[in-house]
């Protein structure tokens, strides 16, 4: 039986595109770039921005960058791409800002960690910087359900590195792997992350995406009430 539950928060819990989508939007605006640009050219510059932060993402969880130099190199690149000529470090610091704001829980996020709570041990254990974060857990309707918020930007450990797993059981006071479980959207960084450190897996699949041969949760579930059953 589990005690102590680890829950991601985006694209598990929150819904980070809306949240990118709104905080993209929101902070070019900002700086005015729609006072000479078309809407059809922001959704080409938002594209090219997606596909930079995705695969420095990666390069995140392979360790190869830290959050600090990613924060500013998704813009720095796209900036140079687009010919833009906005003060990176800036333009940066605003749209964390925005993010932050955007706390778009899933449907039925809130009705189970109001339900997890107070039976089990629970933890967010999330990749992400920590002023975007903690303000987005802290300001919205879950946030007084978790016991412990752990963001990789504070520790300076990334999923699926095992150790930010161990961090957070002995934040939460427990360290019994047989008694824990992570709960996650990521096979690269959720899953394979739980398997590293010995503890059972959830994938939480909302987006019916295609299985990994190599990368194997012991369960799977495609909407959150699903989890209440594997408990």
């Amino acid at each position: 039986m589990y005690k102590t539950i680890l829950l991601d928060i985006d694209n598990t819990l929150f819904d980070y595109l809306k949240a990118e989508n709104y905080a993209v939007r929101i902070t070019f605006e900002d700086f005015g770039f729609f006072s000479s640009v078309s809407e059809s050219r922001f959704e080409e510059v938002k594209k090219e921005y997606r596909t930079i932060n995705d695969l420095l993402w990666e390069k995140l969880e392979k360790e190869e960058i830290t959050s600090s130099e990613l924060k500013i190199e998704r813009f720095r690149i796209l900036f140079e791409k687009i010919n833009l000529g906005y003060n990176v470090e800036e333009f940066s610091k605003q749209y964390l800002k925005r993010l932050g704001e955007g706390a778009f829980l899933f449907e039925g996020a809130e009705e189970l960690c109001r339900y997890l709570h107070g039976k089990y041990k629970l933890g967010i254990v999330t990749n992400g910087m920590k002023e975007v974060q903690y303000s987005r857990v802290e300001n919205s309707s879950i946030g007084k359900y978790i016991d412990k918020i752990i963001v990789s930007d504070d520790i300076g450990i990334s999923k699926p590195n095992a150790g930010i797993f161990e961090y957070a059981l002995k934040e939460l006071g427990t360290g019994d792997k047989k008694e824990s479980i992570m709960v996650g959207d990521s096979l690269s960084a959720d899953i394979q992350g739980g398997i590293n450190f010995g503890i059972d897996t959830c994938w939480v699949n909302l987006k019916n995406d295609s299985p990994d041969d190599k990368i194997k949760p012991k369960y799977v579930v495609t909407r959150l009430e699903e989890i209440y059953g594997i408990l």
